[in-house]
């Protein structure tokens, strides 16, 4: 299955819409860390990079116009990596120890909450966030301790 790039950039902001921003899973996964770094540099880089090329090109010339244009391009694409990042992770497969992990969370779920449409098992990154999600909006915080 060939996915684009375009694809990968949407998969990747899905997934950092969907992923709980919980400090217990920091220690486990690192995308807490890459979704709060991606949103910042979503936030701020942009406005930097058109300060960076106005400030070279004022100071340098205008025959500097290249590598400034280069520079604001590069500052202004670095959201783009994170997402694809994100998007690249969200379609990777799990391995059988987070699979069973998985597995355990939504029986747990399925025990204690009165939620019909439960998720099947987790294949990859993504359907552990959803997953995930749907555990920390329905059981309480004893629940989920267990395992983080």
């Amino acid at each position: 299955m060939r996915i684009t790039w375009f694809a990968t950039l949407n998969t990747g902001w899905k997934y950092s819409q969907t992923w709980p921003a919980k400090p217990e899973l920091n220690a486990i996964f690192p995308e807490n860390k890459v979704i709060f770094l991606t949103k910042q540099a979503a936030r701020y880089l942009p406005v930097l990079a058109i300060v960076t090329a106005i400030l070279q090109i004022k100071l340098l010339g205008v025959g500097f116009l290249g590598p400034a244009v280069a520079m604001m391009l590069l500052l202004a694409s670095m959201p783009l990596q994170g997402w694809y990042w994100l998007g690249i992770r969200a379609n990777s497969a799990l391995p059988p120890a987070l699979i069973n992990w998985g597995n355990e969370i939504r029986d747990q779920i399925q025990q204690h909450a009165k939620t019909t449409a439960l998720p099947g098992s987790p294949k990859n990154y993504f359907d552990l966030a959803r997953l995930l999600q749907l555990a920390y909006q329905q059981l309480d915080k004893t629940v989920m301790r267990r395992w983080i």
